[in-house]
């Protein structure tokens, strides 16, 4: 196991989201270059097409959500021996500009195109399940979101800097019509530094707050994985998760868990911070004894049936050891 201690810490830690979003920056600079190397006789273009991504990454910039997900087609066709893509891939990455500093909050259908197409390229048929919603919707959510996020920054500032140093872009979006299920908040591994929430699910400043406790874990899972996965299961091994009605993998089961812990810690921290109201302070501390005991039963299938690398079963000792002490 590669990771330094300091990364797998449960406690939020702004230094280790900004040292894992310049390593997911890295990584993809070298990944490139690499490709770029492979295709250097055999798809020319391809390689040149890639210079300019390349140079951003390599004089310390960076690049948005929409270029990480380019990349993982890019792999695809190439692995796929599919070149004509591959070289739409690389041609689309190379228009990505750099990514800002400002954190952006955009809504399906409005002002992301860009990465809504790169989101159907890469999700299929699931890029359905992220319904467009109103730009009043999106103004009034936006503001709740801006809330949310400075009621973080006064009462839970190490979290507040860790969510901003690994998310980037927020999308929100709703369940389409008609859905069976619906989504509260989401993220995606061939996305780096972007998250979807769904302004239905979180009408108050707290309901953000926890919301982005949770999508923000499944992100620091993610910028977790680069040497190792964190579970060894196959995806088609299926156990009860604590945080679905339908049977999971264990990766799935294993991610619920880790955020169960650490909403838990979110709503307890911020019912102790003196910045709610006392009905908020009563919900914080309902909401948290939920997401213990879904811990407990997450904790419980992964105990029975996971199979853990050293990476993965470091993380989960420190969310248990957290569990443990606080309760």
């Amino acid at each position: 196991m590669r990771d330094a201690p300091s990364l797998l810490d449960f406690l939020p830690n702004p230094d280790r989201g900004r040292a894992l979003d310049r390593r997911m920056l890295r990584e993809l600079a070298a990944s490139l270059g690499h490709i770029a190397g492979a295709c250097a006789d055999s798809a020319p273009a391809i390689a040149t097409a890639l210079s300019g991504s390349r140079a951003i990454l390599d004089g310390g910039g960076a690049l948005p959500p929409a270029a990480f997900g380019l990349y993982f087609d890019l792999g695809a066709a190439l692995l796929a021996g599919d070149v004509a893509r591959a070289t739409t891939a690389a041609e689309t990455l190379a228009q990505i500009a750099p990514r800002g500093d400002a954190l952006l909050m955009d809504h399906v259908g409005g002002g992301a195109p860009d990465l809504e197409a790169v989101l159907k390229l890469r999700m299929g048929e699931g890029a359905a399940r992220f319904a467009a919603i109103s730009p009043d919707m999106h103004r009034d959510f936006a503001a709740l979101v801006a809330e949310g996020l400075a009621l973080l920054d006064e009462g839970l500032p190490a979290l507040s800097g860790e969510v901003r140093a690994i998310v980037h872009h927020m999308l929100f979006a709703q369940a389409p019509a008609g859905a069976k299920i619906e989504f509260d908040g989401a993220s995606h591994y061939q996305f780096w530094g972007l998250l979807f929430l769904n302004p239905r699910h979180h009408r108050t400043p707290l309901a953000v707050a926890e919301v982005l406790a949770h999508e923000a874990g499944h992100s620091l899972l993610f910028g977790l994985t680069v040497d190792e996965p964190l579970v060894l299961n196959p995806d088609h091994e299926l156990y009860p998760s604590p945080l679905r009605v339908d049977p999971r993998p264990m990766d799935g089961i294993y991610h619920a868990t880790f955020v169960s812990a650490r909403m838990a810690w979110a709503m307890e921290a911020l019912a102790v911070s003196g910045l709610l109201t006392a009905a908020e302070r009563e919900a914080a501390f309902a909401a948290a004894a939920q997401d213990r005991n879904n811990f407990a039963r997450g904790d419980a299938v992964v105990a029975a049936h996971g199979r853990l690398s050293a990476t993965g079963q470091a993380v989960l000792d420190n969310a248990r050891a957290w569990i443990a002490l606080d309760n």
